[in-house]
């Protein structure tokens, strides 16, 4: 959009760079928003699923928090973002097949009443029927997810855990995880490029648009941590 934009201004005087980039503008989001794209891309990101062999020898579950729908009306209160729920969801699942405690990992990054954490713990239990032994409610990043995490889990020798994230989320999660010194099991749920190609995958559409957009997010993240040294 802003290479179309700075073409548009740039046309009137250079005529030929401003349709240049106007061009260039136009076949970026035209990409973009094709589904194709952002599913390769984040086929790229999705590590395989968890098997029950992984799971062996691991002392805890660390789910991670995906935001928070602020006031929700229904509930009168904040609640887990839908993608946070998917994540809920399998770490429940795991919990209850394997015995590991679960710890829920999540900030206020945007302010609310509940913590991201505070809000996972509340739906395990009312929703899900399982316990969240630990809370850590002070992240706002996966690094900060990371290095809590481990201050709380270090000091019991849980540092063999399963991370239970969303699939195109898992690799810098996974890295991360590690960096701060845990032995982790990555157990990616909400899968996105897993589905069957279709024929308006060659379409522009805002799902498409959606696809790019996390997969560039993720990429740029862990270019951004490893300049930094967080994974």
């Amino acid at each position: 959009m802003l290479l179309l934009a700075l073409g548009f201004i740039l046309q009137r005087r250079r005529k030929r760079l401003g349709l240049a980039l106007a061009m260039l503008g136009f076949a970026a989001l035209w990409l973009s928003s094709l589904g194709v794209v952002g599913t390769s891309m984040l086929r790229l990101l999705e590590p395989p699923p968890a098997t029950g062999a992984d799971l062996k020898q691991a002392a805890a579950i660390v789910v991670l928090g995906a935001g928070r729908l602020h006031d929700s009306p229904e509930y009168a209160e904040d609640v887990p973002s839908t993608e946070a729920l998917a994540r809920l969801r399998y770490a429940a699942r795991l919990a209850r097949n394997t015995g590991l405690p679960l710890l829920v990992s999540g900030g206020k990054p945007y302010g609310g009443s509940l913590s991201e954490g505070e809000a996972m713990a509340r739906i395990l239990k009312l929703d899900f029927g399982a316990s969240a032994r630990w809370i850590e409610d002070q992240s706002a990043t996966t690094a900060q997810n990371a290095a809590r995490s481990f201050a709380i889990l270090q000091p019991e020798g849980r540092t063999r855990i399963v991370l239970v994230t969303s699939a195109w989320h898992m690799p810098r999660a996974s890295r991360t995880f590690s960096k701060a010194g845990f032995e982790v099991i990555p157990a990616p749920t909400s899968y996105v490029s897993r589905r069957d190609s279709r024929l308006t995958d060659w379409l522009p559409s805002a799902e498409g648009l959606y696809a790019t957009r996390v997969a560039l997010w993720e990429l740029l993240g862990m270019v951004w941590y490893r300049l930094r040294g967080a994974a």
